[in-house]
């Protein structure tokens, strides 16, 4: 190794200064020293550089450069817009428009190579257009800020594309999506757009799309997903935020997507429609058909949903689903009974636990915090709990630790001695000074 080290500095060191090779001209003297290792060998003298050190020589002359460049074309790259790299093969982008030329001309050279692409816009023009033709091999594609849509074209780009986010890109729309669509996409997110009304799912035909995430997309049309949800039988990771102007409700209609969707692991719907009368009878008949869904689905591990939920939610959903690990329940009736059932079917297992508004008091929380050993997050805000509350966690989390730790749970490595409890709760009840407590508990 050490030869091969040195090897390698004197050969980087002759090709940087070719004319102090005595009696050959330059461009002979860089062929000379290029020549002087086989392919093998010049492969292991430039796997110890970073794909960024090799861009600093790549000029140095014609021979030089496609050695280099032939070299980079092997890796794997990643391209971030952060401020540092993740390992040798990350390129990090400075959101400056003054670096946008250079780096179009580094792209249209090793292109190719680029698998991996995260990209804030805001500061460079035809991002899309330029990736296009100089990064055909694309399989990560994530994109922010994009400032203009896409020309239409009925084309699929990035063949090998598997994962698509396009975030804060407001004027892309159904047309724009469906360039991206391929074969062997597994994850689509769209965040933030104005346009994009789902309609690109009817040309959706991936059999691979584990997940899909649509937040605050105004125009989104709940019926385009619903009618293309034969489509996505695969899907394990569905997040639907949506703030619904239209007088055709969507929350009494989540239970007939989670039907359609067998695989369904992970669930986070927040569902809002403006336009519906508030009625107790029709948000109790959302919440009982989306959680009779639910239950037919085994799979499921997350749930984080908007709607209200009762004692009987919790105990069918405690039975039913059997892989059940993380629950958030914002708007819940639960007592003490639903907690209970919760806590012996699933209370082992349970890493995140949200009962906002749950009718539980200090106790009823203590109980739950010790029947809870992987537990890493409770929120128990607008709970019917005291001041002391907090005193009373911290007590049941060290008597939790000491009770594992002189058991066989201990050399668990999945279980939570180590890590504190984030307890999410209403400022009032404590008054910031964490002294006491903080051994065990972060508050939130």
């Amino acid at each position: 190794m050490e030869c091969m080290e040195g090897t390698h500095v004197r050969v980087l060191r002759s090709a940087r200064t070719p004319r102090q090779v005595p009696g050959v001209a330059g461009a002979q003297a860089n062929r000379v020293v290029i020549g002087a290792l086989n392919a093998d060998c010049w492969r292991l003298v430039l796997g110890y550089l970073s794909v960024r050190e090799l861009m600093r020589t790549e000029a140095a002359c014609r021979d030089w450069q496609r050695l280099v460049l032939d070299d980079i074309s092997r890796r794997p790259i990643m391209i971030m817009d952060m401020f540092n790299e993740i390992d040798e093969n990350t390129i990090v982008v400075r959101k400056k428009s003054k670096i946008w030329p250079s780096f179009k001309r580094w792209l249209k050279k090793c292109g190719r190579a680029v698998q991996s692409l995260s990209l804030d816009c805001q500061n460079f023009s035809g991002v899309v257009e330029l990736l296009r033709d100089a990064c055909p091999n694309l399989e990560i594609l994530r994109l922010w800020n994009l400032k203009s849509a896409l020309p239409p074209t009925d084309t699929l780009h990035f063949q090998r594309l598997e994962l698509l986010t396009l975030e804060t890109c407001l004027e892309i729309t159904d047309a724009c999506v469906s360039q991206f669509l391929t074969s062997g996409l597994q994850e689509l997110t769209l965040v933030d757009n104005k346009r994009v009304t789902g309609r690109f799912l009817r040309r959706l035909r991936t059999p691979q799309l584990e997940r899909l995430v649509l937040t605050s997309c105004r125009a989104f049309k709940f019926s385009f997903l619903l009618e293309s949800a034969d489509r996505l039988t695969n899907l394990t990771s569905l997040v639907l935020r949506k703030r619904n102007h239209n007088k055709i409700e969507i929350r009494d209609k989540l239970h007939l997507l989670v039907d359609k969707m067998p695989n369904l692991e992970s669930l986070i719907v927040s569902v809002e429609d403006v336009c519906a009368r508030a009625d107790a009878a029709r948000l109790r008949a959302e919440s009982d058909e989306l959680m009779a869904a639910l239950c037919r689905r085994q799979r499921l591990y997350h749930l984080d949903a908007n709607f209200d939920a009762w004692d009987q939610h919790l105990q069918a959903l405690a039975t039913s689903c059997e892989m059940l690990g993380v629950l958030r329940l914002r708007r819940s009736y639960i007592t003490r009974a639903g907690l209970d059932a919760l806590l012996r079917a699933r209370g082992a297992h349970l890493l995140e636990l949200t009962l906002a508004g749950a009718r539980l008091g200090d106790r009823d929380v203590a109980a739950c915090v010790h029947a809870c050993p992987k537990l890493v997050w409770l929120d128990i805000a607008d709970c019917e709990v005291s001041a002391g509350v907090v005193a009373l966690v911290a007590r049941a989390r060290r008597d939790m630790r000491a009770n594992l730790r002189a058991s066989t749970f201990a050399a668990d490595a999945d279980n939570n001695l180590r890590a504190r409890l984030r307890l999410h709760t209403n400022w009032w009840l404590y008054d910031r000074d964490d002294d006491e407590f903080k051994d065990v508990l972060d508050l939130v």
